[in-house]
């Protein structure tokens, strides 16, 4: 099922996001880019897979493979045009052209790591939690979620300034995945996006968070042992 955001974004702003910002969207991400900060803290066997859902043409996967050569990256993104030029331009990545809210379009494998940048704060509220459905199913146990996104301590809606009608929705967007009680918060910093600047009132307007997850299917579980 999809709707008015989703088929923007899936027909028109997912290709227009992708113009809009070519030019650093076509290199890798710096090592001092806050994604590639927080793998540090991940302890990941030198053969891991990692998939980034929403990763355009690949600069953030293309910045983890300049620091874990080894690593196996994936990038699912709804941009054709995004995926065509990754392909050439990182021909070491494997590009899948799909949404993170439609649950045929997942990979049918897990991961040993989910990176999920600045894409939950677009998704409408009525797909979100197939998408978070979606993530979960791609994570292997014991396995991790980075989340890079705007952050708030409450739900916030901000109109999207490049096309009336629709959102940027800000939350703690790892909260839904902790409330679920299979994940372990590893570690959590709060930054600025210096991009944004919506409302200068509000002194969460460009806070993001990134926050590292991981699964745990059974010994976050107190168990009964009497016989």
């Amino acid at each position: 099922m999809r709707n008015k955001q989703e088929d923007i974004f899936i027909k028109h702003e997912a290709d227009a996001f992708y113009e809009r910002n070519f030019s650093r969207l076509s290199v890798p991400v710096p090592q001092s880019h806050n994604v590639i900060k927080s793998i540090k803290n991940i302890k990941l066997p030198k053969s891991a897979s990692f998939i980034d859902l929403g990763g355009g043409s690949g600069a953030v996967t293309a910045g983890i493979k300049k620091s874990q050569p080894s690593w196996k990256g994936t990038v699912l993104e709804p941009s054709k045009k995004a995926t065509k030029l990754g392909s050439k331009i990182f021909p070491w990545i494997n590009f899948v052209n799909g949404s993170l809210t439609q649950k045929k379009d997942m990979p049918k494998k897990t991961y040993d790591l989910a990176i999920i940048s600045m894409v939950f704060s677009w998704i409408d509220r009525s797909l979100l939690s197939q998408a978070i459905a979606n993530v979960d199913n791609l994570v292997k146990p014991r396995g991790y979620i980075l989340i890079h996104d705007f952050y708030t301590p409450f739900p916030h809606a901000n109109s999207y300034h490049h096309k009336e009608g629709l959102f940027t929705y800000k939350q703690d967007y790892a909260l839904p995945f902790l409330s679920l009680n299979t994940y372990t918060e590893v570690c959590r910093n709060l930054g600025k996006d210096a991009n944004s600047s919506f409302d200068k009132d509000d002194q969460y307007d460009a806070t993001t968070m990134v926050a590292v997850l991981q699964k745990d299917l059974s010994n976050r579980y107190l168990r009964n042992c009497k016989k």
